[in-house]
């Protein structure tokens, strides 16, 4: 029997969702020698192969150590640390860079954005910056902004480790777009009551004869980055969404998969995903009646050093890709929302929003009127 197979539902992303693409910078080329007669030894620093002053020397060495900082996710610690620096040399760009990262690690987005273009005013052609710069647009929902500057790191830096992965980041963000699959609705439509209006030839649902949605969940035991707390957190994503939902869609957790509507799988090499630069996906399969049956592929390890794979950016991509899961088919523009197109830099507790659970109850209302997505194509799979 003849199926439509739903566009692969991407998150990133980071998406989360589209991941981030961050950078920390180092104090480049920082020497420290001895000099002076014996007895009189002083310390003479050097940056780039130029003599700099003790206090710059200094400065600099707290800007490498904010580096094992905040790739600890000790995040308040770098940024106290990283001001110190910053009043003791205010003009190396790096300093701003990584306090810029620290600031959005711990949600002060408008103080981050400030330090970061300082970084960009000192040194305009650093990578770094220009990939920090890049994430903290995307994840404050300033798509053409964030893939203008990714496109200016890729111009600057095109042997960069990070330059693939950049580039298949910017090639999603565009595709998504051009489909509608990223809302690029004006302010209205992201303060919206819910966003089933943003994402209007994107959704779709389980028919009740599916209810409860039975779902597997494969453990990735042996996998890096994997460990069962994952796995409960998943779990915790499916009771969020049907708590959210007022029991208008309901999961259970089944021992096999051959049993399962949905099948869940943690997986620690992101070449295995469609799109490298992604964390996670959710493939779906309709037919006329609705959804009948789907796939959820969740990364293990992070994309980038600099933001963890915590347990809280675990909970964002587990609720993100759940939420493709249920039928959200594209993404918001309002970086509230779990369905937001870009996971977060910051480190808080991720939980549905208001519009979440506004737009999954409507979904589900028996008066729901939905029109399977224009992204659909023909698929060979039959239903459980």
């Amino acid at each position: 029997m003849n199926y439509l197979q739903a566009k692969q539902l991407q998150k990133r992303i980071f998406n989360h969702n589209h991941s981030l693409s961050i950078s920390l910078g180092l104090g480049l080329a920082l020497l420290t020698l001895l000099q002076g007669e014996p007895g009189r030894a002083e310390k003479q620093y050097f940056m780039d192969g130029q003599p700099v002053t003790q206090q710059v020397g200094e400065a600099v060495q707290i800007l490498n150590e904010s580096v094992i900082l905040l790739q600890q996710n000790k995040n308040q610690e770098a940024a106290d640390a990283l001001l110190k620096a910053e009043q003791m040399a205010p003009n190396v760009a790096n300093i701003h860079g990584n306090l810029g990262l620290a600031f959005a690690k711990l949600g002060r987005n408008q103080e981050a954005l400030k330090e970061l273009e300082i970084a960009r005013t000192l040194n305009p052609t650093y990578p770094g910056t220009l990939l920090s710069l890049g994430g903290l647009y995307q994840s404050q929902g300033q798509i053409q902004q964030a893939i203008e500057t990714y496109n200016e790191f890729l111009r600057l830096a095109p042997q960069h480790k990070d330059a693939a992965k950049v580039a298949a980041l910017v090639v999603g963000l565009k595709n998504e777009m051009a489909s509608g699959m990223i809302s690029t609705s004006a302010p209205a439509g992201a303060n919206a009551e819910n966003y089933l209006g943003e994402l209007n030839n994107h959704l779709n649902h389980w028919p009740a004869s599916k209810m409860p949605v039975k779902v597997y969940i494969q453990p990735g035991d042996g996998l890096p980055g994997y460990t069962p707390t994952y796995m409960n957190i998943l779990q915790d994503s499916f009771a969020a969404w049907q708590e959210a939902s007022q029991g208008a869609i309901t999961f259970r957790i089944v021992p096999d998969a051959k049993d399962a509507n949905l099948v869940c799988s943690f997986i620690s090499e992101p070449t295995s995903l469609q799109n490298s630069a992604e964390a996670g996906e959710t493939n779906l399969f309709v037919n006329k009646e609705g959804l009948v049956k789907g796939t959820i592929k969740l990364l293990t390890v992070p994309l980038v050093p600099e933001l963890p794979l915590t347990d809280n950016r675990k909970r964002w991509l587990c609720l993100h890709e759940v939420g493709h899961a249920l039928g959200f088919g594209g993404h918001t523009s309002n970086p509230s929302d779990i369905m937001f197109y870009s996971t977060q830099v910051s480190e808080s507790f991720p939980h549905l929003s208001p519009r979440d659970a506004r737009s999954v109850r409507g979904l589900y209302s028996a008066n729901a009127q939905i029109q399977p997505g224009n992204q659909a194509h023909t698929g060979n799979v039959s239903p459980n």
